[in-house]
């Protein structure tokens, strides 16, 4: 090292703290801009593979009336036509009370794991917003003020639960 000693000065290189500061500087912004990049382009929608979703989830979906628990539709489709009727407390036990404006709606699966479920009657306030079920085992339980009246399936609410086959 005492060769190059005197071939690189110390006054021949820019300051360090000004080095330092367009670095940081630099790589601040960089990394800002990556991070932007990153979540503007996520879609959460094509994370799904619609072709491997079927080998994930396991799917029911439940229709009801309100006022009418005795019977209620059960289909592996979101389509209402091929719901089949069969009695309450069979396979899947729906429970219903309003009072006021605060509604109570408890689903009881007997053979189905549920890992997630969804209600049409529940007035999100967002797409992304959650439902706020307690969920204990293979009952979830929603309490809540947020009801929207059912406009399709003939006056009816669905449910749909999904079990995760990974799980």
């Amino acid at each position: 090292m005492t060769y190059l000693k005197n071939v690189f000065s110390e006054y021949n290189f820019a300051p360090k703290h000004q080095v330092s500061s367009f670095f940081n500087r630099n790589l601040k912004l960089s990394s800002l801009v990556v991070i932007f990049l990153l979540f503007s382009s996520c879609n959460p929608v094509a994370l799904v593979n619609p072709d491997s979703y079927g080998d994930k989830w396991d799917n029911t979906y439940l229709w009801f009336k309100p006022g009418q628990l005795n019977t209620i539709y059960v289909s592996d489709t979101a389509d209402p036509a091929t719901a089949e009727p069969i009695p309450n407390d069979s396979d899947f036990l729906i429970e219903w009370s309003k009072k006021e404006k605060v509604y109570n709606l408890k689903v009881t699966s007997y053979y189905t794991d549920i890992d997630f479920a969804w209600f049409t009657g529940y007035d999100a306030d967002s797409s992304s917003e959650e439902i706020p079920w307690v969920h204990d085992g293979n009952t979830i339980e929603l309490q809540s003020v947020k009801l929207l009246e059912p406009s399709e399936d003939g006056g009816m609410y669905r449910i749909s639960i999904s079990d995760d086959l990974k799980d």
